[in-house]
């Protein structure tokens, strides 16, 4: 698996208390996710077929539930 994680500024609400990963193994894409705010930017494509698995932005995704519920 080949992945990074680093900080990253929420475009929604300006927080630095976000982060961004970008992987690329079986699937290749990016989350972005704001701790503050609870938006998420998500993409995700197999990397076989180039078929997107998931694209979303907002702030109703299951990371932010899961990201509070960790951070507790």
């Amino acid at each position: 698996m080949s992945s990074s994680t680093g900080e990253w500024c929420c475009t929604e609400c300006g927080s630095h208390n976000a982060y961004q990963e970008t992987f690329s193994d079986d699937e290749v894409g990016h989350i972005m996710g704001c701790e503050d705010c609870g938006y998420y930017d998500v993409y995700r494509e197999d990397a076989e077929t180039e078929e997107v698995i998931e694209e979303y932005a907002g702030f109703d995704h299951e990371y932010a539930q899961d990201d509070k519920e960790n951070n507790k």
